[in-house]
């Protein structure tokens, strides 16, 4: 990813991690209320309480910011997935049909923010970020469904089922913002990944 679109540095202390979701909470209020073409570094650093300049050691540009947030976000959807609860799962159908459910819960949750970042996916290379963070996933997400009894994609094949998912969701969205809150979403999504994952029917 270009270097435009990294964080110039982590926080690596208490203060510092405190600048940095202030800086991150802050976008997310100007994006849910204005969304982002009113999402400045000015305005962020104004209502984060800090400092331009402060900002400016972390993030190079909103961007980058933007970033974060993605990366953030698909990490708290997969950390979901990764949470449903599979006990007594008989079927692979089943075990796909739970981590979608939650997965899907999840997202509902900060779709609102999503749907803010959604032209600007493009500009900071939004998708990229989710595929890089959905491959850390990968190792967990074969053990759960191995615990679970239910087929094992190799890694490539289940970032691919991953990429699907998050691709298939965009496109849905596309069509229809609300899409996410009817049942069928879940079944399609789970349809999606299987396909990619290779189970069969």
């Amino acid at each position: 990813m270009p270097t435009a679109l990294k964080p110039r540095k982590k926080p690596s202390q208490t203060r510092s991690t405190v600048t940095v979701d202030a800086i991150v909470e802050a976008t997310i209020r100007i994006l849910r209320q204005d969304g982002w073409a009113a999402c400045t570094t000015t305005r962020v650093a104004a209502l984060a309480g800090v400092s331009v300049g402060s900002l400016y050691q972390y993030f190079p540009n909103r961007n980058a910011i933007a970033v974060e947030i993605v990366r953030q976000r698909t990490r708290t959807y997969l950390s979901a997935a990764l949470a449903a609860d599979l006990i007594g799962v008989t079927t692979a159908d089943e075990a796909v049909h739970r981590t979608i459910t939650a997965f899907v819960t999840e997202k509902r949750k900060g779709l609102d923010v999503s749907l803010a970042l959604r032209d600007a996916l493009p500009e900071v290379q939004g998708r990229q970020a989710i595929i890089e963070e959905a491959r850390t996933f990968v190792p967990a997400l074969q053990a759960k469904f191995a615990s679970a009894g239910a087929p094992v994609p190799d890694a490539a094949t289940l970032a691919v089922a991953l990429a699907a998912v998050e691709g298939a969701v965009w496109e849905m969205l596309a069509h229809d913002d609300g899409v996410l809150e009817r049942p069928e979403a879940i079944a399609s999504l789970s349809s999606v990944f299987k396909a990619a994952a290779g189970f069969r029917p």
